[in-house]
């Protein structure tokens, strides 16, 4: 046994919580948990997600998921969960956690009131891994973050705050066509707006201020083009550390609703970006890694910028595990023996103290080059579509218009070289209806999604999207 195998991460962090603990991840995708498992013995999940690969997930863990019976791939939201929550699966996962007296730990994707609900109603038998709600919520203030990096001295988008009111055709001089408008509170993309002529900005004027009020401040800011990038840190012992940054992919044709639609993420483009970009974002999520740590904050966060013009322009902070962290440690577990970045995020909640070996490993974070990535293929259309042809979960190659299963498999280790890509995430069932922006699955691979100078995304990827959305055969579902 090596000494950091996942057997020996295991019980090191369940040694720190207590020898009859039980513990298990809630999140929007059942995948996610694959982060946590590496270094931590799960009991159940709890998740939105059902698909073909569902039965695997049953086979070892008590598996609560919404979309379990449906026959209907909804769009994966906190929301959803908390629905449920009142539900029968709710009935069901209360009875689960009360049919014994043992502790048990849930290790959230975030940080929810539905959690903390569940924790007291258990009466201190549920444990939630995950910082308090209250200063998730404090992190989530787009305008908030935009005040403090300035104030940091960080570079942000050129820009300033307007009541939502006050969206007006002259700041199209001021800041340019198009501009970026960005509400103070959002995930994924999804309330950030392009405006390029007078009448989308009279229609998003009207818009912003039907949903949130005439003097809702909003971000007006300069576009700025050039690839989007996610950077990962982590704050263990009160200091801020550096783990992986990756380009993400936004607005790409049969994956995004819009052009900052989030679509996957590519950890190799990030090393291909110039140094003087590298070093500007490094710089950066330290000091908000030293800002987030000073009010109390633990464990993983993310922070997005736009790389413009040879910098990097801090756009907000994600305080949360990351849709991307189980991507991360899978391939930081193929690059490298040491613990993973999720290892050091629940050492701080459980409140392992590793002295030596933390100042040994975490300053090492950063140091392995990784190259891989991920791509949420989704139903771009506004309408209900049905799946008329399932496609098994694992590995495929030929990845143009027709792709091929080649093997069975479940994890990025299962893959063999850049050429063959992991159809993993759920995969629907024949006869499922997928929902506008729902997620058909997830493609993970050991390439590079972006052209060499990572201006344009590879040509390969446009078709692969296309060939494996065919073979779903999908049709109108009402």
């Amino acid at each position: 046994m090596s000494p950091f195998s996942a057997e020996t991460l295991r019980s090191r962090l369940s040694a720190a919580a207590s020898p009859s603990a039980r513990f298990g991840f809630q999140g929007l995708r059942a995948a996610d948990a694959i982060a946590v498992e590496e270094c931590l013995p799960l009991e159940f999940l709890i998740a939105c997600d059902w698909g073909l690969d569902g039965p695997r997930w049953d086979a070892r863990l008590r598996y609560f998921a919404v979309e379990r019976g449906l026959s209907r791939r909804i769009v994966w939201t906190h929301a959803s969960l908390v629905e449920a929550y009142e539900g029968p699966l709710g009935q069901e996962m209360r009875a689960f956690l009360r049919r014994d007296d043992l502790p048990r730990f849930v290790v959230p994707y975030r940080s929810t009131e539905f959690l903390a609900r569940m924790a007291r109603e258990s009466g201190g038998q549920l444990s939630i891994l995950a910082n308090p709600l209250a200063l998730k919520t404090r992190f989530d203030d787009k305008i908030a973050f935009r005040e403090e990096a300035q104030g940091r001295g960080l570079r942000v988008p050129p820009g300033e705050i307007v009541e939502a009111k006050g969206l007006e055709a002259g700041l199209l001089k001021r800041w340019g066509a198009p501009f970026v408008v960005t509400e103070r509170i959002g995930s994924s993309g999804n309330q950030t707006h392009l405006a390029g002529s007078a009448e989308e900005v009279g229609r998003l004027r009207g818009q912003l201020v039907a949903k949130l009020g005439a003097g809702a401040p909003v971000i007006v800011s300069a576009f700025l083009p050039g690839p989007a990038v996610g950077a990962t840190g982590l704050i263990y012992g009160g200091r801020a550390w550096m783990s992986h940054p990756s380009v993400m992919v936004t607005g790409l044709e049969g994956c995004a609703m819009h052009r900052f639609d989030y679509a996957g993420s590519d950890y190799g483009a990030y090393l291909r970006l110039p140094r003087s970009v590298q070093a500007r974002v490094e710089e950066a999520t330290l000091k908000i890694g030293e800002w987030a740590a000073a009010a109390g904050y633990t464990g993983i966060f993310g922070v997005d910028f736009i790389a413009h013009g040879g910098d990097a322009y801090a756009l907000e902070l994600n305080p949360r595990m990351l849709g991307t962290t189980q991507l991360l440690t899978e391939l930081e577990r193929r690059e490298s023996g040491a613990p993973p970045t999720v290892f050091w995020h629940l050492a701080s909640f459980l409140g392992l103290v590793a002295g030596e070996e933390a100042r040994q490993w975490i300053p090492g974070l950063a140091r392995p080059r990784l190259a891989g990535f991920q791509l949420l293929l989704r139903n771009t259309g506004p309408t209900l579509l049905r799946v008329g042809s399932s496609l098994k979960p694992g590995i495929y190659g030929s990845l143009g218009a027709h792709p091929r299963f080649l093997r069975a498999g479940e994890r990025l280790s299962d893959l063999q070289g850049p050429g063959e890509v992991l159809l993993a995430c759920s995969p629907p069932e024949r006869g499922t209806v997928v929902e506008p922006r729902g997620v058909f699955f997830k493609l993970e691979g050991l390439g590079t999604l972006y052209d060499e100078e990572v201006t344009g995304i590879a040509p390969w990827v446009g078709e692969a999207v296309r060939g494996f959305t065919h073979g779903l055969g999908l049709s109108g579902a009402g």
